[in-house]
């Protein structure tokens, strides 16, 4: 198993640093507001509501995320990255490893002191030919055991990648 496990909340800095300030700009401008004329209590609050609805929905997409790298079974056709979306709906999507065929690791700079990177596979996958895994710690370290693997795995299968038209 290289990896079992949620992506890091830190993905969602962004939305919530966003809804933070809209929340300021709520208040300011209720305060502004109703210094001028009447504005009833309930407009502020839905707005609210709405804004942390909007943060609640990105953080429980994140957190009901499962993404799993298992190779516990090299040599067995349950080589294979699966990831498990969804709150209310659920998708499922595998890929195989063999099909990996190139491994990126993205650090933005806000990512980096916290250890988080995305994870960008490559793949011979007419479907999916970008897997891209947000929010991983120590992606590096991923991105080397994934291609690691991926390699070991066509070895022990006995495929070979063969490009065709642009190289």
């Amino acid at each position: 198993m290289i990896f079992s496990g949620t992506p890091s909340q830190i993905v969602n800095l962004a939305t919530f640093i966003k809804s933070l300030a809209a929340v300021v700009i709520v208040i300011v401008g209720y305060q502004y507001a109703i210094a001028r004329v009447a504005v009833p209590w309930y407009v502020p609050a839905a707005l609210l509501l709405l804004i942390a609805g909007g943060a609640a929905i990105e953080y429980l997409k994140t957190a009901f995320t499962h993404i799993t790298i298992d190779t516990a079974h090299i040599t067995i056709d349950t080589a294979r990255i699966t990831c498990r979306q969804g709150i209310l709906n659920k998708r499922v999507e595998s890929l195989e490893l063999f099909r990996v065929q190139d491994v990126t690791s993205l650090h933005p700079w806000w990512q980096r002191p916290f250890g988080i990177g995305t994870v960008i596979a490559l793949t011979s996958d007419s479907n999916n030919p970008h897997w891209r895994l947000p929010g991983m710690r120590n992606a590096e370290q991923l991105r080397q055991d994934l291609n690691i693997a991926a390699i070991a795995l066509r070895d022990a299968k006995g495929i070979r990648e063969v490009n065709m038209g642009r190289v």
